[in-house]
């Protein structure tokens, strides 16, 4: 069925009959359309009929029968129109991070979200895989995008695998691979499965691809290659960044298979994650920094808290340690305390405004500079918060909402301009949103004092949005396509947002440590020893070699400055 333009009443088989309208409008893709209404996930196809042919719903049927892991998402029946014609299926709606955030070691670290996690997520990875094949069920595509993960609870984290209608079942053959994650060496089949299994959770445990890092004789996007000829991380001539994690950190036993996967050409099960022991691939820490010449870099230490790490920093000049503390930068003072994973803090007149994540609920209270705390109501459903600069927004189903915090006999906080939004098909990231208005992509981007502007961006459009950072007049924004490549498309708007040049590179993978600087001003490291300093609006840019700078320096920015964490301390970094 086309698009839904207009309430439309539709049966959902074994739920009963509901309304959906243009506002449950989720996304699309090349076969249909993704709807929410409640706790469903309706998936309309564009082509009813050929659904209908292709005996989806017998396919359900044996799903439903074979399949009863908690962590895989099973459709739960058709769906059909007022004349009874199969027009989709359903599912249960559920929550999570997509893959490619946790693959990410500044998400990892603001969410302090360890090997120890990793090795849990995967574990039932690998549970989730087993009871696939034992009930002769091949998951075939099972890349990055078909997982999410429920960190509600950060420290036992869970896998929920998707998109299963498409698995291999009996007569339904499948045929569609990511290429990233296709077996080149093997058929579709239980080898074929562990191998695309071995390279999420390989990305998981170290943030590269198998098949990423310089090696001379392959260019940067010949990932197609290099997997055909087996030529894997775990060649000793291939260069990688010190931002890749260790490999020492992957369990002894998964570690020998990791290798003699991808290196060696090995087809077996892996073991599980879970079975220790010490590892005979003597690979050590796969790590060889690039030495250049000094260049003309201060480096200058801000900020080092005696027993803790800094691990989020803020714009407005307050950071958050792995114990919970907030702290000012400049005085160097505890100002609060927070336990929420997802916390926004901006600067007020007499103090700072916190808003909080707990349990599933925002909360927002203003610390004052004397030290005292209010807590703070707001009468809105709140879904998320998004921080610009020093402006602070909630999301509600429809509505991005600005805060204002007054001050009366005691503070208030109070909302200020609202804007129009899809709150099912907008992805919220850092300073900016990407809404999905019926497969049209558009940014929603606070600029300014208090304006915000929604722009059209074109190049957007059939791409999967992973990650996003904005600031001033620049937005970058990290994709990835049907064939595993991820890309960052930076925006250089004019002062009113009203349009924007669009550039697009080529990128080894999610994790893109950068600053954004107000002024227009992007830093970036990409490789051990240089730094790329650009201004997007004007094409200028340089970049600055010094053998000091290495990629674990995660970028952050406090107004205009450049600076970054490493080894738990906060340092700046500018030119000389």
């Amino acid at each position: 069925m086309s698009l839904i333009q207009e309430p439309t009443k539709l049966e959902l088989e074994g739920m009963g009959a509901l309304t959906v309208r243009p506002s449950d409008y989720v996304t699309q893709g090349g076969e249909g359309a993704i709807y929410r209404k409640g706790d469903h996930i309706l998936k309309l196809a564009l082509q009813p009929k050929q659904l209908a042919h292709s005996g989806m719903p017998e396919k359900v049927r044996l799903l439903q029968r074979r399949l009863s892991h908690p962590s895989i998402i099973v459709p739960e029946g058709m769906v059909r129109n007022k004349r009874g014609d199969i027009v989709g299926m359903h599912l249960p709606y559920i929550t999570g991070e997509p893959y490619p955030r946790l693959f990410a070691s500044g998400w990892r670290n603001n969410h302090q979200f360890g090997d120890a996690e990793v090795t849990k997520l995967a574990s039932t990875m690998h549970e989730v895989v087993s009871h696939a094949h034992q009930a002769n069920v091949l998951l075939v595509d099972a890349n990055e995008l078909n997982w999410l993960a429920d960190v509600r609870n950060i420290r036992q984290p869970v896998p929920l695998v998707i998109d299963v209608d498409s698995w291999q079942i009996d007569r339904f053959k499948a045929t569609v691979v990511m290429p990233s994650i296709r077996d080149w060496h093997s058929p579709i089949s239980s080898e074929s499965d562990w191998f695309a299994w071995g390279v999420v959770t390989f990305l998981l445990y170290t943030g590269i691809h198998p098949y990423k890092g310089k090696l001379a004789g392959y260019k940067p996007g010949e990932l197609e290659r290099r997997m055909q000829d087996n030529a894997s991380v775990f060649l000793p001539e291939v260069g990688l960044n010190k931002a890749v994690r260790d490999f020492g950190s992957i369990p002894g036993p998964l570690l020998d298979w990791y290798k003699s996967t991808f290196q060696d050409g090995v087809r077996t099960p892996p073991p599980s994650p879970q079975q220790t022991g010490r590892p005979q691939t003597t690979v050590g820490r796969v790590l060889r920094a690039v030495v250049t010449s000094t260049g003309g870099l201060v480096y200058e230490e801000l900020l080092r808290i005696a027993g803790e790490n800094i691990i989020s920093v803020w714009p407005c000049g307050v950071v958050r340690t792995d114990q919970g503390n907030l702290v000012e930068v400049t005085s160097k003072k505890r100002i609060g305390t927070v336990s929420g994973v997802r916390v926004a803090v901006v600067k007020t007149t007499n103090g700072w405004l916190v808003a909080e994540e707990i349990s599933g609920t925002w909360q927002f209270r203003c610390i004052a500079r004397s030290g005292s705390e209010t807590n703070l109501s707001l009468q809105l459903p709140v879904e998320n918060v998004l921080r610009s600069d020093n402006r602070l927004f909630v999301t509600t189903q429809t509505e991005l909402v600005e805060l204002q915090l007054q001050s009366f006999s005691k503070p208030v906080l109070t909302t200020a301009s609202r804007w129009q939004v899809l709150g099912n098909s907008t992805s919220w990231f850092a300073g900016v949103g990407v809404s999905d208005v019926l497969g049209a992509m558009h940014v929603v981007v606070p600029y300014g004092q208090d304006n915000v502007a929604i722009l059209r961006v074109k190049e957007l459009d059939g791409r999967r949005i992973v990650g996003a950072k904005a600031g001033g007049r620049i937005a970058t924004i990290t994709t990835i396509d049907g064939s595993g490549q991820y890309q960052v498309l930076t925006l250089s708007a004019d002062k009113d947002w009203r349009q924007a040049a669009v550039s697009t590179i080529d990128v080894d993978g999610p994790d893109q440590n950068h600053a954004v600087l107000p002024k227009g001003v992007i830093a970036q490291i990409t490789e051990d020893g240089e730094l790329t300093i650009e201004v997007p609006s004007s094409g200028a840019g340089k970049v600055v070699k010094d053998k000091d700078l290495l990629s674990t320096m995660r970028l952050y920015s406090i107004a205009d400055q450049v600076v970054y964490l490493h080894e738990g301390a906060l340092w700046s970094l500018r030119m000389q």
